[in-house]
């Protein structure tokens, strides 16, 4: 069993975590609880769990700052952090100290179980990188070649080669990290075909390290061919356990004592392994991605907690396809939030902190508009856990492009409407949102002057004078409702209260203030009558 300590200020929370799970049935168990971040430290190092569920905001001592003093003394520890819809900048911090995940409240007893799962199978695999046997032979090639390692990144020399019989000209590092849904037993017997295939035929030594297993290998690959042979073999002597692999490779050298310069090129690499587009074995002296000293042209930090604005801007224009039903201009979303979110965020959990970010404020905006759907809600819980389970980057865009696709099929996409119709709808939906031609144009893929020449075409009227009458339709609803002015202004998109009172005279010629006070005068008059109004139906 492994053991798990519950952390959260609300004991609702905690008692419900405890009561609502069969931890026993996923190999774990609740061995205490904790209310305070203090508490929670505590109760750390005394029963050193296996696994820590936090919530992400407590009073006091917050849960990233538990993770970050635990972080201290106990690197590899597992930590799943609870978090509200708020939350994001957050969970932003919490990458910086490797979490395992986060799960958002009210937890849903699937999503907690799927989580319980993976990790699972994490502390299988890391138990297993830590048994030893002094009496098997290739165990113990294995355990020397890891001090090998040990004692070359500290400095110290080393003669290993003498008593593993390493008299190679050239030795090089590769590292594979495996996925697959693996016990102990089926993982033991994976390594085993590879001792199979490299150690027993003296091609190289298989060893284990933090996330996976690594290959010393005398035969070098230095080239894009001999990383692609390499891989495929390597698929093919792990197929029967269906895995999902990625491997790096560090640079060959001539001495053992370079040994672990060749395993830190190689473990520095794998971890981009997020942005890998390509299944084969990841070079030392390709290509790196650079992230961006600068945060990007155009881009902003952070200020106040506000998001930069331009996530806020990609999830306006993600609300805005997902609203006229599109899955080209869905597509065509994606593909910026890549080329944006990537240079600024880099790194795989920041990148996808971003988007679940961007996918938030677009699913918010599309509920607020489609309060019928409950479906959009669900769909969005479900899509936002996903995210964090993705491997690659590539992977993450074909996951979000196929839950938003069914999602507009289900809001009765795929319809063939024109452009113009559904331009029209649009705004007549969303007249308080902040429109502009340049950005419908990206959305519907258009140059945003000619797609401005057809609109007036189509409708004889230019684009900001179709949208104000729109807007002033919608004010007068809203002022007939008993809505105050200000209040009017701000729902149909005028952040300038004035400018609003001229728009509104403009197109019917009187002030907002008058119209609605006749409205109310004639609406007065009205109630003075019921008989007469009887009358005229009968």
């Amino acid at each position: 069993m492994y053991k798990v300590l519950l952390v959260d200020d609300e004991p609702s929370i905690r008692e419900g975590l405890t009561t609502i799970i069969d931890w026993e049935k996923y190999s774990f168990q609740v061995v205490a609880t904790a209310g305070s971040g203090r508490e929670a430290i505590a109760c750390y190092n005394e029963l050193k769990p296996d696994l820590t569920i936090i919530d992400i905001r407590m009073p006091g001592m917050t849960g990233l700052e538990v993770i970050e003093e635990i972080r201290q003394h106990e690197p590899d520890a597992h930590f799943l952090i609870l978090s509200g819809y708020a939350d994001f900048d957050y969970a932003k911090k919490a990458i910086s100290f490797g979490v395992d995940g986060y799960l958002l409240k009210p937890v849903d007893e699937e999503e907690i179980i799927a989580e319980l799962e993976r990790i699972a199978v994490q502390l299988h695999q890391e138990r297993e990188t830590h048994a030893r046997y002094a009496s098997d032979d290739t165990a113990y090639r294995e355990h020397q070649i890891e001090m090998l390692l040990y004692d070359s990144l500290q400095g110290n020399g080393s003669n290993e080669e003498d008593s593993l019989g390493l008299h190679w000209p050239q030795y090089q590092v590769v590292l594979l990290e495996i996925h697959a849904a693996l016990d102990l037993q089926r993982g033991n017997e994976m390594k085993r075909k590879l001792i199979e295939a490299f150690d027993q035929k003296e091609r190289g030594i298989v060893f284990s390290f933090h996330s996976g297993l690594g290959l010393l290998i005398k035969e070098t690959i230095t080239q894009n061919t001999s990383a692609q042979s390499l891989y495929d073999e390597l698929q093919a002597l792990l197929a029967e356990w269906n895995v999902q692999m990625f491997a790096a490779a560090g640079e060959p050298v001539h001495s053992t004592a370079d040994i672990a310069r060749s395993y830190t090129q190689a473990s520095s690499l794998l971890a981009e392994r997020f942005l890998f587009t390509e299944h084969r074995i990841k070079r030392w002296d390709e290509d790196r991605f650079t992230p961006s000293l600068t945060q990007g042209e155009g881009m902003a930090s952070e200020v106040d907690g506000t998001l930069e604005p331009d996530e806020v801007e990609l999830a306006d224009k993600l609300y805005y396809a997902l609203d006229i039903r599109s899955s080209e201009s869905v597509m065509r979303v994606l593909g910026e939030m890549e080329e944006r979110l990537i240079p600024y965020h880099w790194t795989e959990q920041a990148i996808k902190t971003a988007f679940s970010q961007v996918l938030s404020l677009a699913f918010n905006k599309l509920a607020a508009a489609n309060q019928h759907m409950e479906s959009i809600m669900q769909e969005h819980s479900v899509l936002i856990n996903e995210v964090y389970h993705q491997f690659t980057m590539a992977d993450l865009k074909a996951m979000a492009a196929d839950h938003l696709n069914r999602l507009i099929q289900r809001m009765g996409g795929g319809s063939t409407d024109t452009v113009m119709k559904q331009m029209i709808e649009f705004i007549q939906r969303n007249p308080g949102e902040n429109l502009k031609l340049e950005v419908l144009a990206e959305v519907f893929n258009y140059n945003s002057s000619y797609l401005g020449k057809l609109f007036k075409n189509h409708t004889g009227e230019s684009f900001n004078a179709f949208l104000d009458k729109v807007r002033i339709e919608k004010a007068k609803e809203l002022l007939d409702e008993g809505l105050k002015v200000h209040q009017v202004a701000s729902r149909v998109g005028y952040a300038n209260v004035d400018y609003f009172h001229g728009k509104f005279k403009k197109y019917v010629g009187e002030s907002p203030s008058a119209y609605k006070q006749a409205r109310s005068q004639s609406q007065v008059r009205g109630t003075t009558q019921p008989r007469a109004a009887m009358s005229d139906e009968e």
